[in-house]
């Protein structure tokens, strides 16, 4: 971590084939995010609900000057269905974080826990096995005995929506 309590995420860049992964714990399981998806990532704050919002989607906060849209990283993926969203802001207000994205979306993750960034193969121990696999997550990511869920960020607005429709920003 940084000196400075707003934001932190080193600046460490992918060489050649490797990119590397922020690993991050949402309810019980493990995500893995490339890190040049992530534009920053801040102690929670408490989003400001949107009326006739999806379960997955907690609010808008603003972060560096963006409005971002964020989401339950717990309530988006399979397995965490049963996660209530009164029980997702608890555990996010005990010491969470906001992971914001790139991306014209203007999207952020509620995240209860950050971890450590891990270089990453796509090569490497990778279980593509069709049952594990999601619309959200990609493969599983083998790691010190611990399974890392590869995110596919570019599926993360539409699972959420689930068929609804939202501006996005163009320029």
């Amino acid at each position: 971590m940084t000196d400075n309590p707003e934001t932190y995420l080193d600046e460490v860049t992918a060489e050649g084939s490797e990119r590397r992964l922020q690993v991050v714990r949402a309810g019980s399981r493990y995500f893995g995010i490339p890190t040049d998806e992530i534009s920053t990532i801040v102690v929670w704050r408490e989003p400001t609900p949107l009326p006739y919002a999806p379960q997955s989607v907690l609010g808008v906060v603003s972060i560096e000057g963006r409005m971002l849209t964020v989401m339950d990283l717990a309530k988006l993926t399979a397995g965490q269905a049963d996660v209530t969203h009164a029980e997702a802001r608890v555990n996010a207000e005990r010491g969470g974080h906001v992971i914001a994205l790139r991306g014209d979306e203007q999207l952020a993750l509620a995240v209860d826990e950050v971890g450590e960034m891990i270089p990453f193969r796509e090569a490497d121990s990778v279980i593509q096995q069709q049952e594990i696999r999601t619309t959200i997550v990609v493969g599983v990511f083998q790691r010190d005995e611990m399974e890392i869920n590869i995110l596919n960020l570019k599926e993360l607005f539409p699972t959420a929506i689930q068929g609804r429709e939202r501006r996005r920003r163009r320029f």
